[in-house]
């Protein structure tokens, strides 16, 4: 599990995070949600050190950090570690073919054998049905398989956690269901994800849990049966706010 604790994160003064502690279980697929700007990415990103809190503590099973106190590359080696992020734009290496942009992490962070780094790769390419794109670059694929590129680079790297930050907004409609389920069959096989995103369908069959944040502040933590049944007039008003309705056409 991963644990925040009264985490605070300022920009130019402004707090982003206020004291903010929550969990993150493991083999659970956890989905942050909230309005724009609410600080979810901040969070998020917070786990794997690319935002640095003012203060709080983070901890894993067999480490913890105090983001207040001086961090040495070794405890930021190994926390990095624990976590593999999956951006909004998939930031690939033009210059690399499909296969050497997910083993070369793995080879030069982790020190794994080049042999076992691409059998491992073709495994996940295979997974995601991108097994014959292995010596392809890039600029040869479409978006969808460029972000379940990125899926697999993230995967190679075997983290406990999976850190997904609007995996699929740049992507259009038809390719960002591709990349949604291959996210849902890796929630079925436990793989650990934490993700921020916009899609309340995906969220709703994916999550095992919701954490909803507003203003730097978590305003529900829980199951998603009380997020979307059961909701309070604050989360009401949002999902209303972002939910399609054929009645608000105006005649």
């Amino acid at each position: 599990m991963i644990s925040l604790k009264n985490v605070v994160k300022k920009y130019e003064g402004k707090e982003v995070l206020k004291n903010l502690s929550v969990d993150f279980p493991d083999g659970k697929t956890t989905v942050i949600l909230g309005p724009s700007g609410s600080g979810k990415s901040t969070l998020l990103r917070s786990l794997d050190l690319l935002v640095r809190p003012e203060s709080g503590t983070i901890s894993f099973s067999d480490i913890s950090l105090d983001y207040a106190e001086p961090i040495t590359k070794k405890k930021s080696f190994d926390i990095r570690k624990k976590t593999s992020m999956v951006f909004q734009n998939w930031n690939l290496f033009p210059n690399l073919t499909v296969l050497q942009n997910i083993t070369t992490a793995p080879e030069t962070v982790l020190k794994t054998p080049k042999k076992e780094t691409e059998e491992h790769a073709r495994q996940l390419l295979s997974q995601v049905g991108l097994g014959e794109y292995a010596d392809r670059y890039p600029s040869q694929l479409s978006g969808g398989q460029q972000q379940r590129i990125s899926i697999c680079r993230a995967l190679a790297m075997r983290p406990d956690y999976i850190l997904l930050d609007e995996p699929t907004s740049a992507l259009d409609p038809e390719l960002e269901t591709q990349v949604l389920l291959i996210l849902e069959e890796l929630s079925k096989m436990d793989q650990s994800m934490i993700i921020v995103t916009h899609n309340m369908q995906f969220a709703r069959s994916v999550a095992d849990k919701i954490v909803f944040v507003e203003d730097g502040n978590i305003l529900f933590d829980g199951a998603p049966d009380e997020f979307f049944n059961h909701p309070t007039t604050r989360i009401k008003d949002f999902l209303s706010g972002i939910t399609f309705d054929d009645s608000q056409l105006k005649k």
